[in-house]
């Protein structure tokens, strides 16, 4: 049987973008990958939330969780379009990153002040100037603050029933476009 160790396309490229949050933003407690969408039942209900696979059989439930600490996690958008068939040397995709954090608990910030601007711009550097992309490029071209558009793919997470985006608490979404090249 041969297993494959080594991430390679979509993955190669979020694990650049996981090692570049790990590195430079000190205050992240947890940075997962890929999203899945996980449904549950409950009182005869079906509810739609994001998972990360945290190895073995195991899902990591990333809904807006104190528990969690300050986490990221990607979205990774339908279709994935293959840019040079020929080769099936290049691709793009859309994605979103996901970041949920406690003011409270980021250093050198003001928590009383909501000051989301300076965490959203400590975020922008570290992804557009110390993110080494070995497979190609991406770009963030949206960032999104309102709770119906962080979380849109999983309808379970009403912010009107919890309210996970009230002070301290705060949420972005930068969405943009991964191009994946790969040598054949």
């Amino acid at each position: 049987m041969h297993v494959l160790n080594e991430s390679r396309l979509i993955d190669k490229a979020i694990e650049d973008i996981q090692k570049s949050l790990t590195e430079h933003v000190g205050w992240l407690d947890n940075v997962f990958g890929r999203a899945q969408r996980i449904t549950k039942k409950k009182n005869e209900k079906t509810y739609i939330f994001p998972a990360c696979f945290n190895g073995g059989l195991e899902y990591e439930d990333v809904s807006p969780c104190e528990e969690l600490g300050n986490f990221s996690f990607f979205v990774i958008n339908d279709p994935v379009r293959i840019l040079d068939w020929d080769n099936f040397s290049k691709m793009e995709v859309g994605f979103g990153l996901i970041v949920w954090f406690d003011m409270r608990k980021i250093p050198n910030v003001n928590h009383f002040e909501r000051n989301t601007e300076q965490i959203k711009d400590e975020l922008l550097k570290v992804l557009s100037q110390k993110t080494r992309f070995r497979n190609g490029t991406f770009r963030i071209d949206r960032i999104f603050e309102r709770a119906e558009n962080i979380y849109r793919e999983f309808p379970a997470i009403n912010e009107l029933s919890n309210q996970f985006l009230m002070h301290p608490f705060c949420a972005f979404r930068f969405e943009g476009i991964l191009i994946i090249e790969q040598l054949c």
